[in-house]
């Protein structure tokens, strides 16, 4: 094996056990956090009184390319993905409005130039194969808000996948002029937790929360609060409502019997398949989560057109949103019944890296990921 071979491999074990060892500090924090959290809510009350104060939601958006299943016309994130697999970097870069904010989950800091954004297009480029295209699986252009939410991959020129290259996006846009706004970008991660590390995590942070009372033990009943409702989208605020109040059988109702869930974080990573697949799944969530855990809803894009809904989200406890933990999610919906056919989240990295991390990508060891 050749020299770059070896510095590849120590460098990505290194990379996975400090990926790995965040991941556990991140669940073993929420539980400890939300024991601190409920403590000082419970204080601030008795002095200041229930203000009712919620946090307030932060839109975001995103940036794609053209896809088999978007409508015949392109939406600007479209659009912008197209220039980037035309390699016309300044077009791309066009697409984004004089004063847009562009988040990658990945890596740190914002991007707020177009001079930057098209750096980071450029490299981009040279961290992926020659000729390397996003393909878009799934978007959904809302047609009230503009917002546009994105399921994608990359392709190789032959056609095959590029690993460890799907995620998601979401966008908003300025109505004065139809460029982007916002973007926020989340990808799957290069390293992915073992289901024998997930199931360790699940059981030692299970037990912490018995511990110190976190755990409610819910999950197995249905509560009679909220039913779906399906008429105008609503069905995936349904779906977080039921999560949020760990009504995993009501969240269930959400779905239709054989769909499929596809989950890209740092605990559990999978494909679920059938509603007992996805029940599991949504319990072992509870069993990792506190109550006082909630994910919200900062924006959505629902295309009634294309029955899809994009999500941007964060998790929060008792109302502080708790870091490394935001995400993006795609969804489909049932033509017949409208309940969610398929879903597919994905949660920014728990270790952010440096934006130089690219070039290190786009050096000839980096590439040997691809």
């Amino acid at each position: 094996s050749t020299p770059s071979i070896h510095i590849l491999g120590s460098t990505m074990d290194l990379f996975g056990s400090v990926v790995l060892m965040q991941q556990l500090a991140i669940l073993l924090c929420i539980a400890c956090f939300t024991s601190f959290s409920d403590a000082f809510v419970s204080r601030s009350s008795s002095v200041f009184g229930n203000t009712g104060i919620q946090a307030s939601a932060v839109p975001s958006a995103n940036v794609l390319h053209a896809s088999p299943l978007a409508s015949e016309e392109l939406s600007i994130a479209e659009r912008c993905y197209d220039a980037w697999n035309r390699r016309k970097m300044d077009d791309a870069a066009a697409c984004f409005a004089d004063d847009f904010t562009y988040d990658d989950g990945q890596y740190l800091g914002s991007i707020n130039k177009r001079s930057e954004m098209e750096r980071l297009f450029q490299r981009w480029a040279k961290a992926l194969p020659p000729g390397a295209m996003v393909v878009i699986d799934h978007v959904a252009k809302c047609p009230t808000s503009g917002n546009i939410g994105t399921q994608w991959h990359v392709e190789k020129e032959d056609g095959s996948d590029v690993p460890f290259t799907r995620g998601c996006d979401f966008y908003t846009v300025e109505k004065k002029n139809g460029l982007i706004k916002t973007g926020f970008k989340v990808s799957e991660m290069i390293v992915k937790p073992s289901k024998q590390f997930s199931d360790a995590l699940v059981s030692s942070t299970s037990n912490l929360m018995q511990a110190t009372g976190r755990l409610s033990g819910a999950g197995n009943q249905k509560s009679e609060l909220v039913e779906p409702t399906i008429e105008s989208g609503s069905i995936i605020e349904s779906y977080f409502e039921a999560w949020n109040r760990r009504d995993m059988e009501s969240a269930l109702d959400c779905f239709v019997d054989d769909c499929i869930y596809e989950t890209e974080d740092p605990v559990f990573v999978g494909a679920f398949r059938g509603k007992e697949a996805l029940r599991e799944h949504l319990v072992r969530n509870v069993e990792v989560l506190p109550s006082a855990c909630k994910i919200i809803l900062d924006d959505l894009a629902i295309d009634p057109d294309s029955r899809t809904s994009g999500v941007k989200w964060h998790l929060e406890a008792n109302g502080v949103s708790i870091p490394n933990l935001r995400g993006c999610s795609m969804y489909t919906m049932d033509e017949a019944t409208g309940l969610l056919k398929s879903g597919f989240d994905v949660t920014e990295a728990p270790v952010k890296l440096p934006g130089v991390a690219l070039d290190v990508l786009a050096a000839p060891f980096g590439k040997l990921l691809f």
